[in-house]
């Protein structure tokens, strides 16, 4: 089964119905989201009860941890296993519906191979032994030759979901694709774009520019190739291409070429809460 979905909930212009695009409106056309909202602060519970209102009851969210919680924000006296507390309690009416995909942990590009991040992702397991938990290394250094089978290995004793990247491949140590499942349940693929340029490129715009990309036709069938060659009963598909609004139309092109139907999308139709 093959999921597509798209990142940035308030960023699609083709989708919207109002001035932005809304999780309804998402929820109309795609099965799944990834918010990145939670990245900067844990939700209330509310909040969360507000989005699960706003979509089908089948439908899955992929939501990524906090900065600290993810390495990427190490601050003295700053607990953040209090932030690994707190979302848990938010996300608690999203797990009881079945309607968490996992918890993505995207890692910061100087979180390299070290026997002390071996541990951090050993206490990521600890504090969340339960829960659908999803690794994006942005380091290219845990895919080396030397390292990448034991990269693998430690994914899968750990029951992680690999996030399968496609990105921009330089020679400053880019990610490459590395298309291996490590949970049988579920991989995830996010799909960056492939625009060189923008994801050097540093400045005010360095964000919107990293990910302005439009696949061709071309490359989705490649990377639809590698979604349906992944060996887990679920593969996740979410574009991330959005610099210049093109995820939302490729995405659509993907789930054509590939011949997927979703049933089900739209909104709530019965009010649970």
């Amino acid at each position: 089964m093959i999921d597509v979905g798209l990142t940035a909930v308030a960023d699609h212009p083709s989708l919207a119905s109002g001035k932005t695009s809304s999780l309804a409106d998402l929820a109309a056309v795609f099965p799944v989201v990834e918010l990145d909202t939670t990245y900067y602060n844990v939700p209330s519970q509310p909040v969360v009860t507000n989005w699960l209102k706003q979509v089908p009851t089948g439908f899955q969210f992929i939501v990524k941890a906090t900065q600290a919680m993810s390495a990427h924000k190490v601050e003295a006296g700053h607990d953040a296993g209090a932030e690994f507390t707190g979302l848990r309690r938010a996300l608690a009416p999203m797990i009881e519906r079945q309607q968490l995909a996992a918890i993505l942990f995207q890692l910061p590009p100087y979180f390299g191979v070290s026997a002390t991040n071996i541990h951090v992702l050993r206490r990521i397991k600890t504090l969340y032994p339960d829960l659908p938990l999803a690794i994006e290394f942005r380091n290219a250094g845990w895919y080396l030759p030397e390292y990448q089978t034991q990269t693998l290995d430690l994914l899968q004793t750990l029951g992680f979901i690999h996030v399968v990247v496609d990105e921009p491949q330089s020679a400053a140590g880019s990610v490459p694709l590395v298309a291996e499942a490590t949970n049988e349940a579920l991989t995830i693929m996010r799909l960056h774009g492939r625009n060189l340029a923008g994801w050097q490129r540093g400045g005010a715009q360095w964000r919107s520019q990293r990910t302005n990309y439009r696949y061709s036709a071309e490359e989705l069938q490649t990377l639809g190739t590698v979604a349906q060659n992944l060996a887990s009963r679920r593969v996740m598909v979410i574009f991330n291409n959005n610099g210049g609004h093109d995820a939302a139309d490729n995405a659509q092109q993907f789930i054509a070429q590939q011949g997927l139907h979703y049933d089900d999308l739209g909104p709530h139709q019965l009010d649970l809460f």
